[in-house]
């Protein structure tokens, strides 16, 4: 199947996530073509020591969001990994910002590369964190343009 039936069949129940996100307690919560939505719950390891959330807790949110949302615009048999990831702490993230919502967009998706951005907001609504990742793809089916 596509990538983005894939997403929705994640959503519904009918495909289990993936263990990693179990693990860390994030959820994906809406897909379309070109864009994800996840949330997630803040609990107490999602911190370091001085009571905000860990930047590699944060970078690994919006990794999650750019790859999830390259995916809503894939073929299936695609397989796309990270090349690079850009996170911009704008604000702290704090037990009070749960729980978070995190976007991920499609900037462009070519056949071999494709780059995304990812926003992390509080409940609130509050901009948090910002990023930009190119991603490469692994199998030669590529993606289609959003």
């Amino acid at each position: 199947m596509d990538g983005l039936t894939y997403l929705q069949h994640v959503i519904s129940g009918e495909i289990p996530q993936s263990p990693f996100n179990d693990l860390i307690g994030v959820r994906l919560v809406h897909a379309e073509a070109g864009r994800v939505e996840l949330a997630v719950d803040l609990r107490a390891d999602h911190f370091n020591k001085i009571g905000t959330g860990h930047g590699g807790f944060v970078s690994t949110l919006c990794d999650n969001a750019c790859g999830m949302a390259v995916d809503s615009v894939s073929p299936a048999g695609a397989a796309w990994t990270s090349l690079d990831l850009q996170v911009r702490f704008l604000k702290a993230i704090t037990p009070a910002t749960s729980p978070l919502k995190i976007v991920g967009t499609v900037i462009r998706a070519g056949r071999k590369v494709a780059v995304t951005q990812a926003e992390v907001f509080s409940a609130k609504g509050d901009l948090l964190t910002t990023c930009t990742s190119s991603l490469y793809a692994l199998t030669s089916n590529g993606a289609t343009s959003s």
